[in-house]
């Protein structure tokens, strides 16, 4: 075998051939990155949006954060520097479906998210490719817990399988009292009750299914887990858990964990965002309980996921 490899890599026949592929592969993929240009351009990936007049949270603690931070370049987070999955390249209906939810999401009024959901591609990108991996599982359906506005909801019903049903659990009124007592317990909190409201269920409705309710959308109001009570027959192929709080992303581990099927995905928002430090203790202290280690993620606020053992 070594024989022949040696000889076709002295084949002058062989060398050309294999040059000539590779640029005409190189022209293919250059070709296709001019024709699907990116969604938006450098200067707009690095809007500063957090001291907007009109944004409602622009003095949330995050924000704070943000704008004392260093002043970065736009090369510096411009990801179309990177090559997108050969899958886009290959399926145009893919390509096309994940183009249209991250124009959706990063065009999200600087008033409805401060923080800037355009600076966070990779997050609809992960988006895509663990929902697809929940989609060829046999059974099971798509939930959320931490819906806020819709954001995230709206991309998750994108790309789940339209024959299964996403059910959204969320307070619909911001942070809960009970939550940000246990936060102020483990740390110097400076999140209050009510943080990231106003918004409605019937908001969060249209908004996913472009001013239509999706019927294979239900959306739970309430504060967690109380709201979560006769859910306990449902089977998940894919979890969300955007809770931000240590209490509420806790319990919804807790609760979720023997309804996942086997092979089936939990990603946790805000493992990596240090303005939530609750959201890594909760993953870590639950992981260690049952035995898995969570996979950190490389988006904005650095999710976490966890899959379930097939056995």
């Amino acid at each position: 075998m070594l024989g022949i490899r040696a000889a076709v890599q002295k084949s002058s026949f062989a060398a050309s051939t294999y040059h000539k592929l590779r640029d005409l592969i190189d022209g293919q993929r250059k070709a296709s990155m001019a024709e699907a240009a990116p969604v938006s351009t450098p200067s707009e990936t690095v809007q500063a949006p957090v001291d907007a007049p009109q944004a409602t949270e622009a003095a949330s603690p995050i924000a704070q954060q943000e704008a004392s931070a260093p002043a970065w370049k736009a090369a510096d987070f411009d990801i179309y520097h990177q090559y997108p999955p050969h899958v886009f390249y290959t399926f145009r209906d893919r390509d096309a479906l994940f183009r249209d939810a991250v124009t959706a999401y990063a065009n999200v009024p600087v008033g409805d998210e401060p923080s800037g959901l355009h600076t966070d591609p990779n997050r609809v990108l992960q988006f895509f490719q663990l929902v697809a991996a929940a989609n060829r599982l046999p059974e099971g359906d798509y939930a959320e817990f931490g819906s806020h506005r819709g954001f995230s909801t709206r991309v998750i019903h994108r790309f789940m399988d339209p024959g299964r049903t996403l059910y959204a659990f969320d307070t619909f009124e911001g942070f809960d009292e009970r939550d940000i007592a246990i936060e102020r317990e483990r740390y110097d909190s400076p999140w209050e009750a009510g943080s990231f409201a106003p918004t409605s269920v019937e908001r969060v409705a249209k908004y996913v299914g472009d001013g239509e309710w999706p019927a294979n959308l239900k959306l739970v109001k309430g504060w967690f887990p109380d709201s979560y009570r006769g859910m306990k027959d449902r089977q998940w192929r894919f979890v969300h858990v955007d809770f931000d709080l240590y209490a509420p992303i806790r319990a919804a581990l807790d609760c979720t964990w023997d309804q996942v099927v086997p092979g089936g995905i939990i990603l946790i928002h805000d493992y990596g965002c240090y303005g939530f430090p609750g959201a890594r203790a909760a993953v870590d202290e639950f992981c260690e309980g049952v035995g898995v280690l969570p996979i950190e993620l490389v988006d904005r606020w650095s999710s976490a996921v966890i899959r379930k053992p097939l056995r």
